[in-house]
């Protein structure tokens, strides 16, 4: 399930497990705590494991709640479940397990099969990046607290900063709402204030130069920290972007793309329909080029401070 249907699916009882995906990190913070804040005296009825073996969870899934109808037990990572087997078919009626993950989809290693059963057992809850009409309202209720508003082009330029990760968005909005309270955050607010992910600049940055505008290009360049100006770094990000555009058109099965590619379903329709804009031949044609240039930095036939201009030129494939 999808973590906005997480809530209304806890009016009955809870399943007797839950396996948290998604990349979305405050998005899976809210999934644990949507799970657990009801627990009376928590200091006795929930336990978190960091790496535990599977005994360990086992273990703790066996101890009996203290003046409450269930405990919980939150796993960071599992690696095995050796000690689990079986449990699925007979889970202790008083315990739910929460282990978390980061990929949507993924379940444990192919190589282990049991690991991935047993994960597969579990209820899924995708918490990555939720949808932006849930954000929007969101974002009206956290700023009515500081009796403030957000215009509708600030909410979509701020979700497009923060690539619609509440990760980002959550301590952004605060500072924004803090700058503006009382009134109305604008848009004009959100570029003043806000800076953007480095995932937003480099779409930035790659859109500009394949679009033949190196001015922009240059500008979002300078706005990125020292590490990713690198030569090295600027490569893996350019290369890293247009490649995930191209496998988005080559590979027409969405589960494979979201399993490989580490995205949920919406991400790829949004870098599919920016994929389109250039088509398959161009985008192999700027990947060849990103790739010839990477090979003359590393073996030192092109200087390293004319790196960044030569790799921006390689990116220049043009738009349909």
């Amino acid at each position: 399930m999808k973590f906005t249907e997480l809530k209304a699916s806890l009016v009955g009882a809870p399943s007797f497990g839950y396996y948290i995906t998604g990349d979305d990190e405050y998005v899976r913070r809210r999934a644990v705590r949507l799970l657990t804040e009801s627990l009376p005296f928590p200091e006795f009825n929930l336990t978190e494991l960091d790496s535990p073996s599977s005994g360990e969870v086992s273990d703790a899934l066996a101890v009996m709640p203290v003046m409450a109808d269930r405990r919980y037990v939150v796993v960071g990572t599992l690696s095995e479940a050796e000690d689990l087997a079986g449990y699925a078919e007979s889970p202790s009626p008083t315990s739910v397990l929460i282990v978390l993950s980061r990929a949507a989809g993924k379940r444990g290693d192919k190589k282990d099969a049991r690991l991935t059963a047993f994960l597969s057992s579990l209820t899924e809850v995708d918490c990555s990046p939720v949808e932006k009409r849930f954000i929007f309202g969101w974002m009206a209720a956290e700023a009515a607290k500081y009796d403030s508003s957000v215009t509708t082009d600030a909410a979509e330029l701020l979700w497009q900063y923060c690539r619609g990760y509440m990760t980002y968005i959550r301590p952004e909005l605060d500072k924004l709402c803090s700058y503006r309270s009382g009134g109305t955050v604008t848009e004009e607010d959100v570029r003043q204030l806000v800076t953007p992910t480095e995932e937003y600049a480099v779409w930035q940055l790659a859109s500009a130069a394949a679009s033949g505008d190196t001015q922009k290009a240059y500008a979002v360049l300078r706005s990125l920290d020292s590490s990713s100006t690198a030569p090295e770094m600027l490569f893996t990000l350019l290369y890293r972007h247009f490649r995930r555009m191209f496998y988005t058109l080559v590979t027409p099965d969405e589960s494979v793309l979201s399993r490989e590619l580490g995205v949920n379903a919406k991400s790829i329709f949004a870098v599919r329909r920016e994929a389109q804009r250039f088509g398959a031949v161009r985008l192999k044609n700027i990947l060849l080029r990103l790739s010839a240039a990477d090979g003359e930095i590393k073996s030192g036939a092109l200087p390293r401070d004319a790196a960044a201009q030569v790799l921006i030129a390689a990116a220049s494939g043009g738009i349909v």
